[in-house]
């Protein structure tokens, strides 16, 4: 009875410095705390691209962003589009302003929201051949050098967040 608990607890040792030999030659990256890397990378979801109503013209995406406070959204580009620039909505006497932003700080509370009337991507050259439901990649830059890379859903002119 003896040698079969010193045998079990013996592979049981041996099996635990296999995957701690196997997590070491990987990197260590498998001994990493999942929550904590999630929490200081940038995290994109919802993103969408409004369509132009008129060939030649630009398209709008949006999306809901989230990341650490002091952490800045710096540019975008896709291989889809010629060029892609960051920009908010004002209203000025009555009159809604598009304004092309160097960039977007993250607020205290860790979320940015780009939505229709709001902040947005203005996607100029889109290829012209994209059409509802096609997917689109986007990959968003930030001041940290930090890289996210989002597929956004194209969705018909007119469409709203909820479509």
């Amino acid at each position: 009875m003896r040698k079969t608990v010193v045998r079990g607890f013996g592979l049981a040792a041996c099996a635990v410095s296999t995957m701690l030999l196997v997590a070491a030659i990987a990197g260590g990256s498998g001994l990493e705390i999942p929550a904590r890397a999630e929490a200081s990378a940038p995290r994109v979801t919802g993103a969408w691209i409004r369509l132009p109503a008129a060939p030649g013209r630009p398209a709008a995406g949006y999306l809901e962003l989230a990341a650490p406070p002091g952490e800045a959204l710096v540019g975008a580009s896709s291989p889809r589009a010629g060029r892609i620039e960051l920009h908010s909505m004002t209203n000025v006497d009555g009159v809604m302003r598009m304004r092309a932003e160097p960039r977007f700080e993250v607020p205290a509370s860790g979320r940015l929201s780009f939505a229709p009337g709001g902040a947005h991507l203005m996607l100029f050259d889109l290829a012209p051949n994209l059409k509802p439901g096609d997917r689109v990649p986007v990959t968003l830059r930030f001041a940290s050098g930090a890289e996210v890379t989002v597929s956004a859903e194209a969705r018909a002119p007119g469409a709203h967040a909820g479509h």
